[in-house]
């Protein structure tokens, strides 16, 4: 009986010891010195709501651009999740009156490239099935040459007008500056 007691206690003694050397080993990867036991959370782990993060833009002539920081102006306008990219930015905390532990300037990843400009797809498809035939939908889109085309045509005799409800639907017109349909 003693020596399973024993027993157990060299291999709790040992799991402890494991885990305590795998925390400080990542914690030295990331050249942070962060308590394990303290009760203050890592930084990098704080909510959303108490962060802030830079631009998506990618910058530009600058080493960030070769680390992966931000997104191009081409990684933006993608409608399908599946198609969406991702980057990394750099985020702060937001006030010194929130306390973390480790650096209060930190990497995070896996943020999308998305960007809202103000175009709703329910009101651009009412745009288009209404007042197709005079081009609404292509001007609210920011698409106005076209617009002017379709207006002078009068949604192209009805074809047009169609056709641009099908790609709506179809997600294949989309607004002029690549942006992204807002949630709401």
């Amino acid at each position: 009986m003693q020596s399973t007691m024993q027993y157990w206690s060299v291999v709790i003694s040992a799991l402890s010891l494991a885990i305590s050397v795998l925390v400080s080993y990542s914690l030295e990867q990331e050249n942070q010195e962060i308590d394990p036991w303290s009760p203050l959370i890592q930084c990098n782990l704080l909510p959303d709501e108490f962060i802030i993060c830079d631009s998506l833009h990618k910058p530009i002539n600058s080493s960030e651009a070769d680390e992966g920081i931000g997104c191009a102006p081409e990684d933006f306008g993608y409608q399908k999740y599946s198609e969406v990219k991702t980057t990394t930015v750099y985020c702060h905390v937001l006030d010194e009156s929130i306390d973390c532990a480790g650096n209060r300037t930190f990497k995070k990843s896996g943020i999308p490239c998305l960007k809202y400009t103000g175009y709703c797809f329910i009101s651009t498809l009412l745009y288009s099935v209404f007042l197709g035939c005079l081009g609404v939908d292509r001007f609210c889109l920011g698409q106005t040459g076209v617009g002017v085309a379709k207006f002078l045509t009068l949604g192209g005799l009805g074809v047009w007008w169609f056709t641009d409800i099908i790609l709506l639907l179809t997600g294949d017109l989309t607004p002029a500056d690549k942006s992204n349909w807002c949630e709401y």
